[in-house]
């Protein structure tokens, strides 16, 4: 396959830079804050984050999260379903970006945002595949029969838990009020599959191996949080801010990330629900 046959060529000078940047994050903030050419260290970063995209996108097929399995597309459409994924992404990124950036800016940093944009594309480089690892982990609760037997009967539940979701709550909204109406005799069905397999996914839950691929899961997560929080204030001392200053971008950081992702979500969940009234009628 071309695409891992690209990602095999460039694998090895990337675990190099991988390891550096991951390592030593204040050398990573001052290469940022001092490159002379912003414009061609923003184009390393961003080409950086899509084959850290790619890279992930590969791992995610070869560990699938137990929870959501990847499958890597051998046609045209699928690459190009890949494609606008990584696209989108990146849209995503500068938006989140330009708030953090604002938050930032109010709080007194000078530079301009080609350089931190930068920054951020190359932190969220490296934490995508390590989300992608941490992700592969829960593959460790499997190696349990008892769990992966309930996880393959939670599986086979959720497909037909999901029409009967579609039709007694979603298609049975009245469309002059809002009012969900849902069908008693759907209902009852459902409030059964839920209790059928609500216990199937205690079992699963509660057993050893889960537990701890669940704390190795949350332990890589903490370690991620710590990473870009010293990122951060890494780059906030960078432009010489006080210690108020620093707290007051980090709570402006996050009231207008809180903020714009909210708006995003909202966005998401209406289309996504006319989407699923289309199905409906």
């Amino acid at each position: 396959m071309a695409l891992l046959d690209d990602v095999l060529k460039e694998l090895p000078a990337y675990l190099g830079k991988f390891t550096h940047l991951l390592s030593q994050p204040a050398q990573l903030v001052h290469d940022h804050l001092q490159a002379e050419d912003s414009r061609a260290k923003l184009e390393q970063s961003i080409a950086f984050l899509l084959l850290s995209f790619t890279i992930a996108l590969v791992l995610a097929v070869v560990f699938p999260e137990m929870t959501n399995p990847v499958q890597l597309a051998s046609d045209d459409a699928g690459m190009a379903a890949h494609a606008f994924a990584a696209i989108r992404l990146l849209f995503e990124l500068l938006g989140l970006s330009a708030l953090a950036y604002l938050a930032a800016k109010v709080a007194g940093v000078k530079s301009g945002f080609q350089r931190f944009f930068g920054l951020i594309c190359t932190a969220c480089g490296v934490m995508l595949v390590i989300q992608v690892f941490a992700a592969s982990l829960t593959n460790i609760s499997l190696a349990d029969p008892v769990t992966a037997k309930a996880w393959i009967q939670l599986e086979k539940g959720m497909a037909t838990l999901k029409p009967l979701v579609e039709q007694n709550v979603l298609c049975a909204t009245d469309a002059s009020s809002g009012e969900v109406r849902p069908n008693a005799a759907l209902g009852a069905q459902l409030q059964t599959q839920l209790t059928a397999l609500q216990a199937i996914y205690m079992q699963a839950t509660d057993r050893p191996l889960f537990k701890l691929a669940a704390g190795l899961q949350l332990l890589t997560g903490l370690i991620l949080l710590i990473w870009s929080a010293r990122l951060w204030a890494m780059y906030l001392k960078g432009h010489a801010l006080s210690t108020g200053k620093l707290i007051l971008a980090t709570v402006l950081l996050v009231v207008f990330t809180g903020a714009g992702t909210l708006v995003y979500e909202l966005v998401n969940a209406g289309r996504t629900m006319m989407d699923l009234y289309r199905h409906c009628g």
